[in-house]
């Protein structure tokens, strides 16, 4: 049979019980629907992410001062253990490495006018912003010349200027930390939470010389190193040569593991779209359970509606129709609801996403990918669950099937 005639029929056969046929394709809409939601808040996520991770720094490598079995542990912070030599020497001997800065922080509190409030307090020196690309938005950042001064001067996230400042200007104001009064010399730029979820502009940053000397004492160690390397190429292999040294640096026998965690932005993207992944995979398997129910749905329909055309099916074979066309029908029939409710599914799918978004104020990216999936799990569960009834019809015997009232 032309399928051309075989596609008219299969239409004219649904709208002829066109409440029956929209029921039936209320499994695989809702099906579709929760899939395209998902997808599309699972790329919206990844993209977020993968935003944060670019706001971090251009071809960063971080070195922190603590294995990673001991960064995964909760309780106290580890203690610091990277040195001034560490610093010289990366700084001298590695020279895939264009920039590296040392870092300290605390979470500590700081008054201004009786206000008071308790953000990060890091230390760090002027090459640390050039690394993370971290502008300001008024006002300036320290110097190296603050830094090797050891000035009481601050620059300030804007989570900060905002709950301490309020309206206020914050550019000239003091701020005191452990009673030590800083001058504020510039706001930074937005930066947004971290892809763990840190708020990166609740921060107050000043010279790390004068953490050192005013706010710590003791002996001059950091927290980790943030350092940029001199392109993407290079990056993994100036972070094997900062591990060899610091192993080196810190006599680590080779059967140990390092007493640092070192990563880089690549290592952090890899992580992130690999749970990513998994996370949508999960989501889209129990998304897919509607389509199940849809299909299973379409199947009990399909095979009520052979019950009911058995004398057409009957009078069709009596008038030539083959086994092959029979069973083309009814399969084509199932896969045109599947289609049907797909198509709808994924209009309705698109606008409950955007809602979703405007919503809870999240991104989403609604894409091609997601829509060829929805519409073509529609089609096999119209084939999957279609194939059963649709062989059932064709394997009718023509004189029985007449004779059947």
């Amino acid at each position: 049979m032309n399928p051309k005639i075989l596609l008219l029929t299969s239409l004219k056969s649904l709208a002829q019980h066109k409440v029956r046929s929209l029921l039936t394709t209320l499994g695989i809409i809702i099906g579709v629907v929760s899939i395209i939601c998902v997808m599309s808040i699972g790329q919206g996520a990844k993209e977020n992410v993968n935003k944060a991770i670019q706001k971090l720094g251009s071809n960063f490598i971080i070195v922190l001062s603590a294995s990673q079995k001991k960064l995964a542990q909760r309780g106290a912070p580890p203690r610091p253990i990277l040195t001034p030599q560490d610093l010289r020497a990366i700084r001298n001997e590695i020279d895939d490495v264009s920039l590296v800065s040392p870092a300290l922080q605390f979470s500590g509190k700081i008054t201004h006018n009786g206000s008071s409030w308790e953000p990060i307090v890091a230390g760090t020196d002027d090459k640390y912003f050039t690394i993370r690309e971290w502008k300001t938005i008024s006002g300036t950042q320290f110097t190296e010349h603050d830094v090797h001064s050891s000035n009481k001067v601050a620059v300030i996230g804007q989570t900060v200027a905002k709950e301490v400042f309020k309206d206020e200007n914050p550019i000239g104001k003091k701020i005191r930390i452990k009673r030590i009064p800083f001058k504020i010399i510039g706001i930074l730029d937005e930066m947004g939470k971290r892809p763990d979820g840190v708020d990166q502009d609740d921060v107050v940053f000043i010279p790390i010389s004068t953490m050192l000397k005013r706010l710590i004492g003791g002996k001059e160690i950091y927290f980790a190193f943030m350092m940029s390397a001199k392109n993407k190429d290079v990056m993994h292999t100036a972070s094997e040569q900062v591990r060899a040294l610091l192993r080196q640096n810190h006599r680590i026998p080779e059967n140990q593991d390092d007493d640092f965690t070192i990563f880089n932005q690549d290592d952090i993207s890899e992580a992130s779209d690999t749970a990513s992944r998994i996370l949508n995979l999960l989501l889209f398997f129990v998304a897919s359970i509607s389509l199940i129910v849809g299909g299973i749905g379409i199947m009990n329909i399909m095979l009520v509606t052979v019950t009911e055309r058995t004398r057409e099916i009957g009078i069709r074979m009596a008038l030539g129709a083959t086994t092959s066309n029979i069973l083309n029908q009814f399969i084509l029939e199932a896969i045109t609801i599947c289609l049907l409710g797909g198509s709808l599914g994924a209009l309705v799918g698109i606008s409950v996403s955007k809602l979703i978004g405007m919503g809870l104020g999240w991104p989403i990216v609604i894409s091609k990918t997601s829509l060829i999936i929805a519409l073509g799990s529609s089609a096999l569960i119209g084939l999957f669950f279609g194939y059963y009834p649709a062989y059932k019809a064709s394997q009718l015997n023509p004189v029985e099937a007449l004779i059947e009232r």
